[in-house]
């Protein structure tokens, strides 16, 4: 990624890389098929709370270790030792975890290979971007063995993919496959596995080039919006805009442009 000093904090659960403005955040319960417990839920609240004090970060790349998974959902071995309130705070847990990591000023890529269910699949719809690779798929399967989606993305999955394909994919429990994940708006792109990692390499560094006033700018309006504050978002445009001249580096960028220099703003 980013050129730079390689800085990694490893827990049993989870890893975080850092190199040059760019994080990757990499769940590491292979021999569960990066399922998610308690144990790694928490490292998931911590990361992103660390991530958001650190103002040099650009991007945050959220991915697995391993070939076969993404996250194969909540780990179902503890949650069948859980009390049905147990269970509930699961869920209020799950949705911390959600909240602290859309609220990053800066975008999350979640890199998604082999299978991403159930509270997998809901935590990468929490990124901003998803990218997939060719064998990725994708569903909440739970509701077959009688459960719902616990930490509250069903509205998310209806915004990004519309009410009838989240409707189905939601009732049914069924999976599709990167290609079709990629039709319903759930991915930007499907890669072959070669072609992957430098996909989600080169959509990170092309973020860490951005100006970070206006990415956060933009981050926000973009959720008042899906929140249903249309208006607000419309309102705040203005101020977020200017914002972008008085605190960011708008105007410099456009005095190199016009002079005829590489402000080093590019096209995705």
């Amino acid at each position: 990624m980013s050129k730079g000093l390689v800085r990694t904090v490893q827990d049993s659960v989870l890893s975080i890389e850092r190199q040059g403005a760019i994080s990757t955040v990499t769940i590491n319960r292979v021999e569960a098929s990066n399922s998610i417990d308690n144990a790694l839920r928490d490292a998931l609240a911590r990361a992103f709370t660390s991530l958001a004090g650190d103002k040099a970060l650009r991007a945050v790349v959220l991915t697995s270790a391993g070939e076969d998974a993404f996250s194969v959902g909540m780990d179902v071995a503890e949650l069948a030792t859980l009390s049905p309130q147990e269970i509930e705070i699961v869920g209020r847990n799950a949705r911390d975890v959600y909240d602290r990591m859309t609220a990053l000023e800066v975008p999350v890529i979640a890199a998604v290979k082999g299978a991403c269910l159930g509270a997998g699949f809901e935590l990468a719809l929490h990124a901003d971007i998803r990218l997939a690779r060719a064998d990725a798929r994708f569903g909440l399967p739970g509701i077959n063995v009688g459960m719902s989606a616990g930490g509250g993305a069903l509205g998310r999955l209806q915004r990004i993919s519309g009410i009838g394909s989240a409707t189905a994919l939601a009732l049914t429990g069924g999976v599709v496959t990167a290609e079709r994940a990629f039709m319903l708006g759930l991915v930007s792109n499907v890669s072959s596995t070669q072609e992957f990692w430098p996909s989600v390499q080169q959509l990170a560094n092309h973020f860490a080039t951005q100006s970070p006033v206006a990415v956060a700018e933009t981050k926000r309006l973009l959720r008042m919006a899906a929140e249903g504050r249309i208006q607000d978002a419309a309102d705040a445009s203005p101020k977020a805009l200017a914002r972008c001249f008085s605190e960011g580096d708008a105007l410099m960028r456009l005095q190199m442009l016009i002079s005829g220099r590489d402000p080093q703003a590019t096209v995705h």
